[in-house]
């Protein structure tokens, strides 16, 4: 649903399917706010219509909205729990992930009063962490191409009373809207897997001050993610291999460190790290569990499930899959060739 009006195919659909399911008297509504961390929208007349967030897509229902309402009293959800702000959020309170993300931070060691940009800042859960650590010091802007994010991130930030700490902007990692020698410090994480990294990295490197710091996180989709559940061998060497999601020009491999030291960083250091999962009710658990059963047959399922739950009664269920991290600085004058 990335178009600007809701394509007729989807709503008529909807509307198709929900006809004659319900009845009510029409009375116009119009309202929003945020209860117990879920925000909600209202529009239209008519019976109830809830509608829940498509996790990460830009549009969101948009598009679709102004013809439902016509019928229904449209009830759009979003916030800290739902869709793919929940994943993210979720993945971001895990302590493995938070120490991974310190390790970037105090290797790019933000001075008082240094300008730090977060390229692909998603629903803002990180700069929300930063802005806790940094406090008023160091300005933070973040930026995302997804505009469903951004409002979202603000929100979260607002909630936190963090909303004059970090700003958000729309921001395309692959033409940055900011003037060259801008920012003190620029990171990104797990957002080059998804657009031309090398476009992306020269983009950060053209925003960063001479002397300024590069940070990169990706998923690693070449080395091994790992179970604490014991299977047989031959469903092991399924589940051994992450999910192997990126786009044609990104990058989520060992090849990180080579493009950032291509692109003129120097002083790179490069940690490879692991995330460890250990919420099998969140939802960043269940989106990469979901993964892993998609895999099996369905007597493998089986095994898997009496397995996995045999580990959660010992509270010793987790999960680790693997992240490629670096952090280099810009040269303050440019090159020259040996």
């Amino acid at each position: 649903m990335r178009s600007p009006t809701a394509p007729p195919k989807i709503t008529n659909r909807i509307l198709g399917f929900l006809h004659g399911r319900f009845a009510g008297t029409p009375k116009p509504v119009g309202a929003q706010g945020v209860h117990a961390g879920i925000s909600y929208r209202v529009e239209g007349s008519g019976p109830a219509l809830f509608l829940l967030p498509f996790f990460l897509a830009p549009s969101q229902w948009v598009p679709a909205v102004p013809e439902l309402a016509r019928h229904f009293t449209v009830i759009t959800l979003g916030g800290l729990h739902l869709g793919g702000v929940a994943t993210l959020e979720d993945r971001a309170r895990a302590p493995t992930y938070r120490a991974m993300f310190r390790t970037l931070i105090d290797l790019m060691a933000p001075k008082s009063g240094e300008a730090i940009l977060d390229v692909g800042c998603g629903a803002g859960s990180l700069d929300r962490l930063l802005a806790r650590q940094v406090g008023a010091i160091s300005p933070i802007t973040a930026v995302d191409v997804n505009p469903f994010l951004l409002g979202e991130a603000a929100a979260l930030a607002a909630a936190e009373g963090l909303a004059s700490a970090i700003s958000f902007a729309k921001g395309n990692a692959e033409a940055l809207p900011f003037p060259d020698n801008s920012f003190d410090c620029v990171f990104s994480v797990t957002a080059l897997e998804e657009c031309d990294a090398d476009r992306a990295i020269a983009e950060m490197m053209r925003v960063a001050k001479p002397g300024g710091r590069v940070g990169v996180i990706v998923r690693a989709i070449d080395m091994p993610q790992w179970w604490n559940i014991s299977v047989p061998e031959s469903m092991r060497r399924k589940i051994e291999t992450p999910p192997q999601s990126v786009s044609p020009s990104g990058v989520a491999d060992a090849s990180l460190y080579r493009r950032m030291r291509g692109a003129g960083l120097r002083d790179l250091v490069c940690y490879p790290a692991l995330v460890t999962l250990d919420r099998p009710d969140g939802p960043i658990w269940r989106f990469r569990e979901d993964y892993v059963l998609s895999l099996f047959t369905a007597e493998e399922t089986e095994l898997w499930r009496a397995a996995r739950d045999a580990v959660g009664a010992e509270r010793l269920l987790f999960a680790a899959h693997p992240m490629h991290c670096a952090v280099g600085t810009k040269c303050s004058a440019p090159r020259t060739s040996e």
